[in-house]
This record gives C-alpha cells, structure tokens and sequence, in this order.
C-alpha cells in the first residue's frame, strides 16, 4: 500500500467526519468515512500495513472528538477508538479471503462489521472504565447495552455511506498500489497461492 496516496484518503475522511458528516445525523447516530477508509485498506493490504493504519485512523479519531464533555471537559483519551480500530481490522483480516474485492458491496459489507467489532470493543472499554469513582461514561446515565445498540445503529448506517464511498474508494484503487494476493501470500511465509479477486 502507497502511504503518500493513503494519508490523503484518512485526512480527508476524518475532516469529512468532523465537519460534514453530522449533517447525516439521524437519532444521535452518525456514520464515520474513516472506518469505511480502514476496511477498504484492510481489504487489500497486507496484515502489518493493516494493523498499523488501523491504529492510526484509530488514533486520530480519538483525538478529533472529546470523549467526555462537563466541568472538567474536554478529556481526549486515547485508547478506546484506537485499540477498536485495531481489533476491527483483525476480524476484517481473517474474513477477506472471502470477499470478491472489485464489489462496492463488499466494501459496504466490510466496513459494517468494522464498525461493529470497534463499537463493540470502545463500549467495553469506557463500561469498564466507569467502574472508577468519578469515571462516567461518555452515555452518561445510560446503560452500557443501550450504547452497544446505538453503535450497531451506527454500524448500519456505516456500512450504507460505505456503498457510494467504496464505489468511489475503488475508482482510485490504483493509486494505493496494493500488493497482489500472490505478493502477499509469499511475503507472509504462506504457500503461493492464486486467488481469484
């Protein structure tokens, strides 16, 4: 993967959801082109390039939102976008053998169960960081469950923005320069195999 032509492409989502995407907003939920960006690398690129621009998009999303808003707001913690992110694109790792790679559905796909995998693991985080006096949570006097299904809600509605967006994520496939599963397969020690993509 071409890091010059990847960066752009994170930079780019990550305004977008800071500045554009709440016009999408529907009943506090709000979908995110970063991870959209995230399962289209995760896609394609090879594992180690995956979990390092995962937890990259991961950290700048932790920093672009305050997590916690009140008297002694804004608190920007790094961690629970982050870590999400990265086991997100674990999951994504281990199910892209199965995708057809060239489908706008697959990336729409892709990008649901990211969304999911990271809205779960953020969750358990902050619903285990307010077991700590003083520590709420950022849903405030809501329960840990009822979070667990807006960040479903938010997943869906990721996996619907990620149908037009991958469409044009792929459009510009060629300047991320991926490596070919044959590339990827020998480079991981595997045995060369040729996969149809």
């Amino acid at each position: 993967m071409r890091w010059i032509t990847a960066l752009p492409f994170l930079i780019i989502a990550l305004v977008a959801d800071v500045s554009f995407m709440p016009v999408f907003e529907i009943g506090g939920v709000t979908p995110h082109l970063v991870i959209v960006v995230v399962a289209f690398a995760a896609m394609h690129a090879d594992g180690a390039t995956v979990n390092w621009f995962a937890l990259l998009a991961g950290f700048c999303m932790d920093l672009s939102e305050p997590s916690l808003t009140g008297p002694r707001a804004p608190l920007y913690l790094v961690g629970p976008s982050t870590l999400g992110m990265f086991f997100g694109a674990q999951a994504l790792l281990s199910m892209r053998g199965l995708l057809i790679r060239r489908n706008p559905l697959a990336v729409g796909v892709m990008s649901l169960v990211l969304g999911v995998t990271s809205g779960l693991f953020w969750t358990a985080w902050w619903a285990l960081r307010s077991w700590y006096p003083d520590s709420p949570p950022p849903w405030g006097d809501g329960s840990a469950l009822s979070e667990l299904g807006c960040q479903t809600l938010e997943a869906l509605s990721i996996g619907v923005i990620g149908l037009p967006f991958g469409w044009l994520l792929l459009r510009f496939s060629a300047l991320w320069v991926f490596p070919s599963v044959l590339e990827r397969s020998r480079r991981q020690g595997g045995s060369a195999r040729i996969i149809r993509q």
